[in-house]
């Protein structure tokens, strides 16, 4: 029976009151790695652009530690950013309605961009046009953070968009998990003009990747 997949924004829309919950009952290492993100933002940050922002399960440990931060978060789900603003009312959060492939990035504009959870679904070259915008966005010494699902197997990695492709469906057009591994990620991150990247966290699939600009 082929199987049904559901367009991005709608597959997360149905499902925000209950995200929280099921998500991070889901992902390796749980609810606790909505403040490793908190942890590994340099101890000058500031500004923020947060990519897939979603419900903003990251961002009340990162405004315990930066009260003083500004933070843009992106995300097309428009029901996950209405939850996002209740949680954080009286923050300096700007939502964003949008895909951030469509986010025109300003120059040298962050301190720090963070995603959590949000950029498996997207292939090599999709986030090597992405990786290259956010490394522009980031000021002098900023960093990159990403939260997400990465996996071991370069061969399960391939064999998720073969049966995307069979399925009909371009990468990021319907919720359909393709994760990469680490050294896939970390080689498309130097590709896109970071000096330096690494994993600083792991818990099985749910990794930290770190990327600091030149």
């Amino acid at each position: 029976m082929k199987r049904t997949l559901e367009p991005m924004a709608a597959f997360f829309n149905a499902r925000a009151s209950k995200y929280d919950e099921v998500h991070t009952g889901h992902i390796s290492g749980g609810a606790a790695t909505k403040d490793l993100i908190a942890q590994y933002l340099p101890d000058d940050t500031r500004d923020i652009l947060d990519l897939g922002c979603g419900t903003g399960l990251e961002l009340p440990a990162i405004f315990a530690r930066f009260p003083q931060a500004k933070v843009t978060g992106i995300d097309l789900a428009g029901d996950m950013l209405a939850l996002l603003r209740e949680r954080c009312a009286g923050l300096a959060v700007e939502t964003l309605y949008m895909s951030y492939f469509d986010y025109d990035f300003p120059e040298a504009r962050f301190d720090a961009v963070i995603s959590v959870m949000s950029l498996h679904h997207f292939t090599p070259a999709q986030k090597l046009d992405l990786f290259g915008k956010v490394r522009s966005t980031l000021k002098p010494g900023g960093v990159f953070l990403n939260c997400d699902y990465i996996i071991d197997s370069p061969v399960l990695a391939h064999l998720n968009f073969l049966r995307l492709r069979r399925l009909k469906h371009e990468p990021g057009e319907m919720h359909f998990d393709t994760p990469l591994t680490a050294r896939q990620e970390i080689k498309i991150l130097r590709q896109a003009g970071f000096g330096q990247a690494e994993i600083v966290w792991k818990e099985k699939n749910t990794k930290v990747v770190c990327a600091h600009t030149l």
